[in-house]
């Protein structure tokens, strides 16, 4: 009687865990589908555009008619190439793909400036003065001191600089790892379809064809190697829950640990793999995955305490710690701005400058700041809508995501070695038309996975990795700081998405043209 009690007890505990369960996925979907439709109808609507000048000037103009026939026209192209292209063999293209890749960044990189600016600079100049010994770059007042998280970016230009300190080669190094983020989300792709070779050569073809990933390898930052990590890590997360071999999860930790270090806002990633383990432990009760949970947390934590340990005994103790984060979020939603809303406006330097490069003060001065933000927005509802409705259509809508603003731009002092890149780098040469054609590929995306979501019998396909990145780069840009920049890893990321909802598309069309022949024929 004892025993068979037990066993109603735990049908009941199971039950209520996979209802449980049921309820998390579904919140997850719900939430994806309500992110990714509200960007699709934003991008259908506005288009921005960061100016080529040394300032972050932001326009917003409605869509034009052109972008949307030409979404139409390339989804009709990408539609009709799906019949042609399915011989072709996976690795061949990737593999044609590369080697013109290669050739143009070699190009590229021998005749761009290497003249670098902003934190780009801060990083490199630190990395080379600390090559000699000379730790000047974090004084008091100097940006690495303000921004102390950009130590980690220093330290791998540093480590970098054991092979060579020349920007042409952090460039180079952009180029291979743009190559390699195109290899790991074709990876990627083929384990969620399950090796679907259709899908497989959309998205190779899509990665290669987002030419503002293309554009970045001439930001010498974090933004390229960031997202690169990042992605392998979900691959190898995949692997680890597939296989539940130690060394892919600790591949996964390594990978984690590397992105959080060289872009910050990859924390994000690490907070998706928690809760893919989270959620995966609801299934197996097994402990290795609250032990890959924990690591991932802990490794987007502690290596920057350790750098400003580190740091700070080799300066002998002047570091104060960097602006905290909360400064970024008081910027990110001052109402009143010059330029566009929630961009860079130099509120968080003057509320740290304001006490006295003191974190602890910064920090209540932050709080203070934001709760005067909401208190505005409380009381002016149309500043509210104003303001956060211009804040997406900026950064979401700027379909070059300030790819080629963010190097070398003949207005902030690059000298280009050719006419062309100066031209290019002006806005002018063939960008209005890149970033025409750019426009009209991401429009295509976003409703090509809008749709993906909506379509209930995609569910089957484990996506959450996807879902929960993106999602979470959504909702903390709301408050963070702004720039389109900062929203291409989140874009690029639902790429696999937008290759399977074409091939879906693309096979119903071709057995509904089969059937009708073949009915044609009987008749």
């Amino acid at each position: 009687y004892l025993q068979t009690g037990n066993m109603k007890y735990m049908q009941k505990i199971k039950k209520v865990i996979e209802l449980f369960e049921w309820f998390c996925q579904n919140i997850i979907w719900l939430v994806m589908l309500c992110c990714v439709g509200f960007v699709a109808v934003l991008n259908l609507l506005y288009r921005s555009k960061v100016a080529y000048v040394w300032t972050e000037d932001v326009s917003i103009e409605r869509t034009s008619i052109t972008a949307l026939v030409l979404a139409v026209l390339i989804f009709v192209v990408f539609l009709i190439a799906g019949s042609k292209i399915q011989k072709i063999d996976e690795k061949i293209l990737f593999i044609v793909f590369t080697v013109i890749y290669i050739i143009a960044g070699i190009y590229w990189i021998a005749n761009v400036s290497t003249e670098l600016r902003m934190d780009a600079y801060s990083a490199h100049n630190g990395s080379v003065l600390m090559r000699q010994h000379d730790f000047s770059f974090l004084n008091p007042g100097q940006d690495i001191y303000l921004n102390e998280h950009q130590l980690s970016f220093v330290t791998y230009e540093y480590l970098l600089g054991f092979i060579s300190t020349d920007v042409r080669f952090l460039y180079a190094v952009n180029l291979l790892q743009i190559i390699g983020i195109n290899f790991v989300i074709w990876k990627l792709t083929d384990r969620c379809f399950g090796q679907n070779h259709k899908t497989n050569l959309y998205v190779i073809l899509f990665s290669f064809l987002f030419l503002p990933q293309f554009f970045f390898l001439a930001f010498a930052y974090g933004i390229i190697p960031g997202l690169f990590f990042i992605l392998l890590a979900f691959l190898f997360l995949d692997k680890s829950l597939e296989s539940g071999n130690w060394k892919h999860m600790i591949l996964c930790v390594i990978f984690v640990m590397l992105a959080v270090i060289l872009k910050g806002n990859n924390i994000i990633g690490s907070i998706t793999i928690a809760i893919l383990c989270f959620l995966r432990i609801l299934k197996e009760k097994k402990w290795r995955l609250i032990l890959l949970a924990v690591l991932v947390m802990v490794v987007s934590v502690l290596p920057g305490k350790a750098f400003h340990a580190w740091y700070n005994k080799e300066t002998g103790g002047v570091l104060c710690g960097g602006k905290p984060k909360i400064l970024w979020i008081a910027m990110g939603t001052e109402p009143y701005y010059n330029n566009a809303a929630g961009w860079y406006n130099g509120c968080s330097d003057w509320l740290f400058s304001e006490a006295g490069y003191d974190p602890e003060k910064a920090t209540e001065l932050g709080k203070a700041k934001i709760r005067d933000n909401i208190y505005i927005f409380r009381h002016n509802p149309d500043t509210a809508y104003e303001f956060f409705s211009e804040k997406l259509e900026s950064m979401w809508c700027d379909p070059m995501y300030e790819s080629l603003w963010s190097g070398p731009l003949p207005d902030a002092g690059a000298e280009n070695k050719t006419e062309f890149f100066n031209e290019l780098y002006s806005g002018r040469s063939i960008e209005p038309q890149i970033s025409l054609a750019m426009k009209g590929f991401v429009i295509v995306l976003f409703i090509l996975t809008a749709l993906f979501v909506i379509d209930r019998r995609n569910r089957k396909y484990d996506c959450n990795y996807i879902f929960l990145y993106f999602v979470g780069g959504f909702l903390l840009h709301i408050v963070w700081e702004a720039k389109s920049q900062y929203v291409y890893p989140y874009v690029f990321i639902l790429l696999p998405c937008c290759a399977w909802e074409m091939t879906s598309i693309s096979d119903r069309i071709q057995r509904k043209v089969k059937t009708h022949d073949t009915k044609e024929k009987m008749l």
